[in-house]
């Protein structure tokens, strides 16, 4: 904390003495605008991206738990999806009735909360510009816009990543049990979102480890926060661990959130194909279908039907995956060194394509600036770029596409903020 508050004081003064502006209220009032006009306007004109709104299915997930059935229908484990989702999407329904509308509604609501969570981000770890400016690039991102017409999980996913970046920050300055507590709360919920968020509570508590021996170095007070960090895995477990029990229930089997990491892993190969990251063949219709034959032929061998049973599935996929990982080190490491790119620009089409690859590469650009000015003024600029460097490595061994890599955009774009920032620094300072 002491080392915070000292790199703050060392950095550059803001140009504005007072800030009178309720600048987090003007950030959420501008992304809830450009939210509302994304989810019910521009997405019904726009002839980009399908207009199917709920192509995974988690709307029917939401109608059968607000019907009182359950999952009843989708598989004893939910066919690779994490819960939390279509369980939101079902209170909804539940309480005010079966209309996507009021879904939207509430994408609407999460967008504009992460904003939000951006600008703070930004003037706790930096300035009062540097939080503006990232809170005004997110409400006016594509890739974060894309996602709340239609039902799919990112816009919670990317909620609930940020808000557990934010939280972090606050650890961070302040490393207490109730910090730890909300810190796993939150990346509880992210996890049951999705699974792959289920590992970066220990990679940021190694962050911290370490941020503390640092520390000790230097001659600063700064303990390892040891019963905080035990918080954060003891809220976590208890979010996660009914889901488990319940999973165990329907399938005989323990399945702590989902199945589906050797599926992923699989169609990796496929999607990393030179047609498809080129974009000459669509990845989304083409590696998909050639991804399903390749199970389907797995499944026969076996003397089964591909997707009878989850568990069944799930063990046949691990086989083949484990064979793979060992007997084909080379093609692993290619798709995954591949990954790593097309986690930034692999969409549907190759004008979709495009324009994420070239909003990434700008956000790079400003990001390294901004990176390399924090470590400068020695502020934990780690705790932005942990998150987004761990969801890039993570499914580039998996499966790297480009919408996967929204939930990590509002902390890339805070760093990017920061570059933007430094750059508006040096041109005032030769100005003068």
């Amino acid at each position: 904390v002491m080392t915070m508050e000292r790199t703050r004081e060392a950095a550059p003064t803001l140009r504005v003495a007072r800030w009178s502006v309720p600048w987090a209220w003007v950030v959420f009032a501008f992304a809830l605008g450009t939210g509302l006009l994304m989810g019910f306007v521009v997405f019904r004109v726009q002839s980009l991206v399908d207009q199917n709104t709920d192509p995974y299915f988690f709307g029917d997930m939401g109608k059968s738990i607000a019907d009182g059935n359950g999952f009843e229908g989708f598989g004893s484990l939910i066919t690779r999806r994490a819960p939390l989702y279509p369980i939101v999407i079902g209170g909804v329904y539940a309480v005010f009735g079966d209309h996507q509308k009021l879904i939207v509604l509430l994408h609407v609501l999460m967008f504009s909360g992460t904003c939000v969570l951006a600008y703070d981000m930004g003037r706790r770890l930096f300035n009062h510009r540097t939080g503006v400016i990232a809170g005004f690039v997110c409400a006016l991102h594509p890739m974060l816009l894309r996602y709340i017409p239609n039902l799919h999980l990112e816009t919670q996913l990317t909620l609930l990543i940020t808000l557990t970046a934010w939280l972090t920050i606050r650890f961070y300055e302040r490393p207490t049990v109730a910090a730890g507590a909300l810190v796993g709360l939150a990346s509880g919920a992210a996890a049951l979102t999705k699974a792959v968020a289920l590992l970066y509570p220990a990679l940021f508590v190694a962050g911290i480890i370490l941020a503390c021996r640092a520390a000790r170095r230097r001659g600063e007070q700064r303990p390892t926060p040891w019963k905080p960090i035990l918080a954060i895995f003891v809220v976590m477990g208890c979010l996660i661990l009914p889901w488990t029990a319940r999973n165990y229930r329907s399938s005989g089997h323990f399945v702590l959130i989902s199945s589906g990491t050797s599926d992923a892993f699989l169609r990796g190969f496929i999607f990393t194909e030179t047609d498809y990251i080129t974009l000459r063949r669509p990845p989304y219709t083409d590696a998909e279908n050639a991804s399903n034959a390749y199970f389907e032929a797995l499944a026969e061998a076996e003397g089964t039907v591909w997707e009878r049973d989850d568990y069944e599935t799930d063990q046949i996929l691990n086989k083949e995956a484990k064979r793979r990982l060992f007997a084909e080190p080379g093609p692993v490491l290619r798709k995954s060194v591949i990954g790593v790119f097309t986690f930034w620009y692999q969409l549907t089409s190759l004008k979709n394509s495009l324009l994420a690859l070239v909003l990434a590469l700008g956000a790079w650009f400003f990001a390294v600036i901004g990176w390399r000015q924090a470590r400068r003024e020695q502020r934990p600029a780690w705790l932005l770029m942990l998150p987004v460097l761990y969801l890039n490595l993570v499914l580039a061994l998996l499966l790297a596409l480009g919408r996967y890599s929204v939930p990590i955009l509002p902390a890339l774009i805070v760093m990017s903020a920061f570059g933007v920032d430094t750059l508006l620094d040096r041109r005032a300072a030769r100005r003068a």
